[in-house]
């Protein structure tokens, strides 16, 4: 899944732990909680230099590109400790196939979606975004690792049973564009 993505998940999974917005913010957070204060480290992982990390924290200069969306995704992951992930992973396992009380807005017209034999397809006209109800096993997996391939099967599985259509028509890599 895209990098911007999981931030986004994480953030509706975790809500009350937002990750940061200014990249300074976020390059001391993961400097500081996956690095453990390591520049060196932190460069190592990001194909940069050490000047680049610490001009990133300083705010000289910021991330651009991949390196931004890595940036913003990592700063996301650190926000949650492996305890409160742990227990909102068992929460949502309770749940099972019930409604987990998480939605992801998917915006069909910029995602460049057509499903066709939908109701969602209107010739010439704007689709409305919808909204995509994940279920407690759904929300489990995307809470244990949102880039595994069980976490994709999830959000696949979630379309598919949204459009009323065979898991595979439509994919999580069809929609770059989840709110």
């Amino acid at each position: 899944m895209a990098e911007g993505l999981v931030g986004r998940i994480l953030g509706k999974l975790f809500p009350s732990r937002p990750a940061p917005l200014k990249a300074t913010t976020q390059a001391a957070h993961v400097r500081e909680r996956q690095f453990h204060g390591s520049t060196r480290q932190m460069a190592a992982h990001f194909g940069v230099s050490e000047r680049t990390v610490q001009r990133w924290i300083k705010g000289t200069r910021a991330p651009r590109g991949a390196d931004a969306a890595r940036l913003e995704a990592a700063a996301a992951r650190v926000q949650v400790t492996d305890r409160g992930k742990a227990r909102r992973i068992r929460q949502y396992t309770a749940k099972g196939t019930a409604f987990s009380g998480v939605s992801v807005t998917v915006d069909l017209d910029s995602a460049g979606v057509d499903i066709r034999g939908s109701s969602v397809v209107r010739a010439g006209r704007m689709r409305p975004p919808v909204m995509v109800k994940l279920t407690g096993a759904q929300a489990a997996a995307l809470a244990a690792d949102p880039e595994s391939p069980e976490a994709e099967a999830a959000v696949n599985q979630a379309l598919a049973d949204y459009f009323q259509l065979p898991v595979g028509d439509v994919t999580a890599a069809d929609l770059s564009t989840i709110r």
